[in-house]
């Protein structure tokens, strides 16, 4: 999916200027039913401990706009160290950590999602995210 620079760099600054998490570090990506699988790139880790989820950043590492609702979309990392996925929804009930297998995959709701890729040992290593409608 392109995104026009000048619409990357307004969001950046926003995101700095009134403190949105995740818009000013994090990419944004957003998501319509029938596309094809998307992947980001980044890097595990960071300085807050979680409760659940490992060490993760200040700040989500993607932000996941989904446009409608999706019967099925798999959210999975694949990478170095002890990787983890904490997955924040729209909703408060709306959180999911998953640590042994860093996937997450079902239904989820029209919304924004904050995705977090931490690590169990507090280590920094480089790592894939997929997005995908196949299971």
């Amino acid at each position: 999916m392109k995104r026009h620079p000048l619409s990357i760099a307004i969001a950046m600054a926003l995101g700095v200027v009134l403190g949105v998490p995740g818009v000013a570090l994090g990419e944004t990506i957003e998501l319509r039913s029938g596309f094809e699988t998307e992947t980001l790139s980044g890097t595990s880790g960071g300085s807050q401990p979680s409760d659940d989820c490992g060490s993760i950043a200040a700040t989500p590492n993607h932000e996941l706009q989904l446009a409608e609702d999706f019967s099925y979309l798999r959210i999975s990392i694949s990478g170095g160290g002890n990787p983890t996925l904490l997955v924040v929804g729209p909703e408060s009930s709306d959180r999911f950590c998953a640590r042994n297998t860093p996937q997450q995959s079902g239904y989820l709701q029209q919304g924004t999602y904050y995705i977090y890729v931490g690590d169990r040992n507090g280590e920094a290593h480089p790592y894939t995210l997929s997005i995908s409608e196949i299971p």
